[in-house]
């Protein structure tokens, strides 16, 4: 924790006693460090922007990140803005689903069945507005026009969720908080903050599973680049969900439309725990794959059967033994929906080509999906052998010699940066150990990027209880 002497009044120390200047002296709190303090599990970005980062930890809590300007000119800080949830189990994954219409909404999975669904409160979108929103120039740039965002939220005794706020609620951790105290005088929460006022209202829960959450992912995620894709699923907001599966029955992904909370599809092909899923950036494919080394590519389809003119996930691709060991990472290149990575546990990488080809047999079109190349870390262990693969990535955009770059995150807790372009691979950067983490990598995001920028964000989490924000520059 942090204290600073303030002065209540303009004193004059030479004529003042020793007792005087305590009496006209107080010492408050201000923005201390703060971070998780177990595994942190998974990762995400607000979707619509990248405004700020989000994590989750086996500390039970989700805390919410962001860039924060210093005195220093040009020099920023993230700090920890805004705590959503603070939870009774420990949590293991989340995705956002935040648009440019309703900002701030996060789903998250934790060790329970079912999904909770959060949207920030006013208190938290008015200190968001102020830190993160501000112009050059002073001027606060205003969303969420049009919505009706309850005050704060607050988690009643022997509960799991966070409830709404009312005028008889949650008095006993912010009596003292002002209704306009971020437009009067703006500050980076406190740690009472973060702890009381700071969470997000539950506004949702998705139904269905049988055991407890192990992955989400959404539509909205897989969105990272500027590039837009003329397709018939570009505007479908979808999540997708696997838990741990200790048989075949609970080997299945769940495909939801939380704004209607609905389950809207059942994916059965896997027979152990899927670890990984990524959505195309198109919206048309959904990648899969796990304990059981299968790779899976869900399509979709027009659903003739049904009379809904909807769109269903079908099995286009199915790849035995895509690997020798588990598959921890897959992800979709965000700028081409055709280019899928895998990374498993047998310390290799390998990028598949999807394209549309047509039956012999039938005439009719089917999904194909070719193996373009393969790698292995640089990083070795003690027996000379490649570190496994536990969290990869792609680029929002590429560089300048029009190379995908690919992130892959290791078990000692090394980063790489991989160039992908035509039917090659080189290692453009394996970053020093003092920058890594000391233990396995649980996952890795980018950035999303919406302009030119000619820098790159990301961020890695880890075993070791940490999160830590990288900036690459692309030239």
């Amino acid at each position: 924790h942090f204290w600073s002497l303030q002065r209540n009044q303009i004193m004059e120390e030479e004529t003042m006693t020793s007792d005087e200047l305590v009496l006209g002296s107080q010492w408050k709190a201000t923005a201390c460090i703060t971070g998780h303090f177990n595994s942190v599990t998974d990762c995400c970005w607000e979707a619509s922007e990248g405004e700020y980062l989000l994590t989750v930890s086996n500390d039970q809590t989700c805390r919410l990140w962001g860039a924060v300007a210093t005195r220093t000119e040009g020099k920023e800080v993230w700090v920890e803005l805004a705590r959503p949830q603070v939870h009774g189990y420990d949590l293991t994954t989340l995705t956002s689903i935040s648009t440019s219409i309703h900002r701030h909404i996060i789903v998250t999975g934790a060790d329970e069945k079912e999904i909770r669904v959060f949207d920030a409160p006013s208190t938290c979108t008015k200190m968001l507005e102020h830190t993160l929103h501000k112009n050059m120039d002073g001027v606060i740039r205003t969303v969420d026009i049009g919505l009706n965002r309850v005050e704060r939220a607050y988690i009643p005794s022997l509960g799991l969720s966070n409830k709404p706020s009312s005028a008889d609620s949650a008095k006993e951790d912010t009596e003292d908080v002002i209704d306009n105290e971020f437009d009067s005088k703006p500050h980076l929460p406190l740690e009472r903050d973060l702890g009381a006022v700071s969470l997000w209202p539950e506004v949702g829960k998705l139904y269905g599973h049988d055991t407890e959450i192990f992955c989400l992912t959404s539509t909205l995620t897989a969105k990272s680049s500027k590039d837009i894709f003329d397709s018939p699923f570009a505007d479908d907001i979808l999540v997708a969900s696997s838990t741990k599966a200790r048989d075949v029955k609970d080997a299945t992904i769940r495909i939801w439309q939380v704004s209607r909370n609905k389950c809207m599809q059942v994916l059965s092909g896997h027979k152990s725990t899927i670890a990984a899923l990524s959505f195309s950036p198109d919206g048309r494919f959904l990648a899969s794959s796990g304990k059981d080394r299968r790779l899976c590519i869900w399509e979709r389809r027009h659903n003739n059967e049904s009379k809904d003119d909807n769109y269903l996930f079908m099995l286009a691709v199915a790849v035995d033994t895509a690997h020798k060991r588990i598959i921890w990472a897959v992800h979709f290149c965000p700028f081409d929906p055709t280019l899928l990575a895998s990374g498993s546990r047998d310390g290799i990488v390998k990028l598949w080509r999807l394209t549309e080809v047509t039956s012999e047999q039938d005439g009719k079109s089917m999904i194909n999906a070719a193996l373009l190349m393969k790698f292995q870390s640089s990083s070795k262990n003690e027996k000379k052998k490649s570190q496994p693969v536990t969290a990869l990535s792609f680029a929002p955009l590429p560089n300048n010699e029009g190379e995908s770059l690919l992130a892959i995150g290791l078990e000692n807790g090394l980063i790489e940066i991989w160039g992908v372009g035509g039917n090659s691979c080189r290692l453009l950067n394996a970053f020093i150990p003092g920058l890594c983490h000391f233990a396995t990598i649980t996952k890795l995001c980018w950035k999303p990027q919406r302009g030119d920028e000619e820098q790159l964000i990301l961020a890695s989490t880890s075993a070791d209880h940490g999160c830590r924000i990288f900036t690459i520059l692309i030239n």
